[in-house]
């Protein structure tokens, strides 16, 4: 089990993490409550900014290094890097799609 986060318009079915966030429940920090906060107090649907989301990620990323280092005890900074990618990912992700269609995108979740 774990928590599910998808973009609209992701890619789904295929084999990359752009457009959607995998974080298991293995314990805090989870930096996907920092950088999507609306998407869980709307209990799984929202829209939200890619200004929004790229104002947050920076934080993001460093609660999500601190998570690979304290709860999966990596020390490999290449490797939490690789871990750590799908924020950087989505949020690029969220930002085409706003570029796109001019509305934000829509955020869904399940956990």
């Amino acid at each position: 089990m774990g928590i599910d986060i998808y973009a609209e318009g992701d890619e789904r079915r295929g084999t990359t993490n752009r457009g959607y966030i995998r974080e298991a429940y293995h314990g805090e920090p989870y930096p996907s409550f920092h950088l999507l906060p609306e998407l869980f107090e709307a209990h799984g649907m929202t829209r939200i900014p890619s200004a929004t989301l790229r104002e947050r990620l920076p934080e993001t990323l460093k609660r999500a290094r601190e998570r690979m280092r304290r709860v999966y005890e990596l020390t490999d900074e290449n490797e939490i890097e690789a871990n750590i990618n799908q924020y950087t990912d989505f949020v690029e992700f969220c930002e085409e799609l706003e570029d796109k269609s001019g509305d934000p995108p829509t955020v869904s979740g399940s956990w």
